[in-house]
């Protein structure tokens, strides 16, 4: 009986990817501090701007609890406190109180982003764009609050003002890479995430990011290699791992895939994608009690996992586990009551178990969910 596995897909995000330290730009001053927080720029990633950059601001108690209010946690209030700091620029009467205007939105807008009040958070970043429409941080904390409402198009429009404005801004540029990539345009994003590569070389997440999206567009050679220079530049990330792994078995390189998804379930124990793709590799290679070992990892870790369960229902059949297969039929039917496979496999171990109607049953929902299915049209008739 052949029927498809269920692959996870790859993982787009290159959340838990560290970014290389910028090349040396000016010091960051209390608004992109601010646009940091409203943008949800991770702890570690500010912190390291911080420390790479220095702030032309003094981080006096007050500050640190306004920007703590703001959603700075302790990691990047110490990052302020030791920051090598220089003079502000000296501003006029108007310009200092237009950006204590543009301060009090983008803090406000932060504390509405940390508790997810994207709405709120979005028309904070509005009004302080009316005060300072070239700001590119201000373009770049509104697009990060677009993505998190899925307003993907607005958000790809704020990031290439972003870039347009600041054009050698790498968080911008990876932003509207994987603001594309979410659009559909693999092209686009490969051409931002190539920018910040020849910006930041050593960018573990944009090496990442250009090699999930070639993937994607089914340039899997390239692919491999954006994702091994991802692993050289970060060895301990999981998710580059289990992309390489998704990439060598697509280009039929079991043995590889294998390795890749057993580090990736190293480095990352609770990782259920991860065990179930190596549950069907080793499947593949007849393996079959490592895969359902792994399938019941997946399982174990996300019981909402309705591949595992039917990868796992198939491995059991092949097992000639009838009770075991229904099971995980049922499991599977349950999640996800629209999958064909999963009720004709069900069906078969239904009748196989001497149950023909309620076998018959579910070859029926078989095979009206795919007529076109002659494995499915064949069991149907010998079971009317």
């Amino acid at each position: 009986m052949q029927h498809p596995c269920l692959l996870a897909i790859f993982v787009a995000s290159s959340l838990g990817l560290a970014q290389a330290p910028p090349t040396p730009k000016k010091p960051l001053d209390q608004i992109q501090v601010l646009a940091l927080l409203a943008g949800g720029v991770s702890t570690q990633q500010s912190a390291m701007l911080v420390n790479e950059q220095g702030i032309s601001f003094e981080p006096t108690e007050d500050c640190l609890t306004a920007l703590k209010d703001a959603g700075a946690d302790d990691v990047l209030l110490a990052a302020l406190r030791v920051a090598k700091q220089t003079k502000p620029d000296v501003l006029s009467a108007e310009a200092a109180a237009t950006r204590g205007e543009v301060q009090g939105h983008l803090a406000r807008a932060a504390r509405q982003s940390h508790a997810k009040l994207y709405r709120e958070a979005e028309h904070e970043c509005r009004a302080a764009l009316q005060l300072e429409p070239d700001n590119p941080d201000l373009h770049f904390a509104l697009g990060r609050i677009l993505v998190e409402q899925n307003k993907i198009d607005l958000a790809t429009a704020e990031f290439r003002t972003a870039v347009r404005l600041r054009p050698d801004d790498v968080k911008s540029h990876l932003n509207l890479g994987t603001a594309l990539s979410l659009t559909g345009d693999q092209g686009g994003a490969i051409a931002e995430y190539r920018t910040v590569i020849r910006l930041q070389p050593e960018d573990a997440s944009a090496h990442y990011d250009l090699g999930t999206a070639l993937a994607q567009k089914g340039d899997l050679e390239r692919a491999v290699a954006e994702f091994r220079a991802a692993i050289q530049l970060q060895p301990d990330s999981a998710p580059a791992h289990y992309n390489l792994g998704m990439a060598l078995k697509e280009r039929g390189d079991l043995d590889g895939a294998i390795a890749e998804y057993r580090t990736a379930t190293r480095l990352q124990p609770d990782f259920a994608d991860a065990h179930n793709n190596l549950g069907i590799a080793l499947g593949e290679k007849g393996d079959v009690d490592g895969a359902a070992a792994e399938y019941r990892s997946a399982i174990r870790l996300q019981p909402g996992n309705e591949a595992a369960h039917f990868n796992l229902s198939r491995i059991l059949a092949q097992k000639g586990d009838v009770d075991g297969t229904i099971a995980e039929c049922r499991a599977a039917i349950r999640l996800r009551p629209d999958r064909a496979w999963t009720h004709a496999i069900l069906g078969i171990a239904l009748a196989t178990r001497g149950d023909r109607r309620a076998g018959f049953e579910e070859l029926s929902t078989a095979h009206r969910l795919d007529p076109a299915n002659s494995f499915f049209a064949q069991w149907y008739e010998k079971l009317r």
